[in-house]
């Protein structure tokens, strides 16, 4: 089983104690501003990565940020911890040598996320900041595969692309821990909680969850991925046509006409997101 092999691998990304400190802080309601700046500032290049961020053109904001707590006082305590678990994320697929395309991968991991966020203003999901987290996170167990079984994810990509089968299909067929369960182990380690787990499990085939408490989160990243997927196929290390489950409409209350709107709305929010789609790597031209 590949989740026995993972526990004895100390590769595998765990968010080091300045990250952690900033999740438990931007999820705690009595935490302050203050309280959240000063674990940002801890680490000055993570400071000014967030701030580089939160300056892109994806937030529009009308003057430029030069401290985090303008930042949190003006995006919000979950907005910031996102973009610091953004960057986390980008550190930790970038270590290593891979014959995984990472930059695709990421360009996968970060457009779902901003999908996600566009989708849950569409439709009035009131945890926009959970969705946008739930689409970071929905593909993270790639990263485990990547760090633990090079040539196995190298193998299940190579497959997927020279017969247009999808990835998730080809790991069912192999009958080891998907991609999906992985990244639900990895979550559970880091302990956020248990939506971003359920997201990273069913993302593929939501009809198979069975608490229906998560389904709104579920189908909003189920569809945010089938949205990426069409838009930069591959990129996810899977090649097959995407598909969209029927029961997508029911959940979000939408129609199938809805999808040519929302694909406009979606190719608007991420024509602003260059530098959120690089990891904040290059400046915006």
């Amino acid at each position: 089983m590949l989740v026995k092999f993972i526990k004895e691998i100390e590769e595998i990304p765990t968010p080091d104690f300045q990250v952690q400190q900033i999740i438990n802080i931007a999820s705690n309601p009595d935490s302050s501003i203050k309280d959240l700046e000063k674990a940002i500032s801890m680490d000055a290049s993570l400071s000014l990565k967030v701030l580089k961020l939160v300056n892109s053109a994806y937030y529009g904001l009308p003057r430029k940020i030069t401290k985090i707590s303008e930042a949190v006082m003006i995006l919000g305590f979950k907005t910031v911890r996102n973009l610091a678990l953004s960057i986390f994320t980008y550190s930790s697929l970038n270590k290593g040598a891979s014959n995984v395309d990472k930059k695709k991968l990421w360009q996968h991991f970060m457009s779902t996320a901003i999908i996600s966020e566009v989708v849950s203003k569409i439709i009035g999901y009131p945890e926009q900041e959970e969705a946008f987290m739930a689409g970071l996170l929905h593909d993270i167990g790639k990263i485990v595969l990547d760090i633990a079984f090079p040539k196995y994810i190298t193998s299940l990509v190579e497959k997927s692309k020279s017969n247009k089968v999808c990835f998730y299909t080809l790991e069912k067929k192999l009958g080891e821990e998907t991609h999906g369960e992985l990244g639900a182990f990895l979550i559970e380690q880091w302990k956020l909680p248990e939506l971003f787990q359920i997201v990273s499990l069913y993302h593929d085939e939501p009809e198979n969850n069975d608490q229906e408490a998560f389904d709104t989160i579920l189908y909003i990243v189920h569809l945010a991925n089938y949205f990426s997927d069409l838009m930069y196929n591959g990129y996810s290390g899977s090649y097959c046509e995407p598909t969209l489950s029927a029961k997508t409409f029911k959940v979000l209350g939408i129609k199938p006409s809805d999808l040519i709107d929302i694909s406009i709305k979606i190719r608007n929010a991420l024509a602003k997101a260059k530098a959120l789609l690089e990891g904040g790597e290059e400046n915006e031209s």
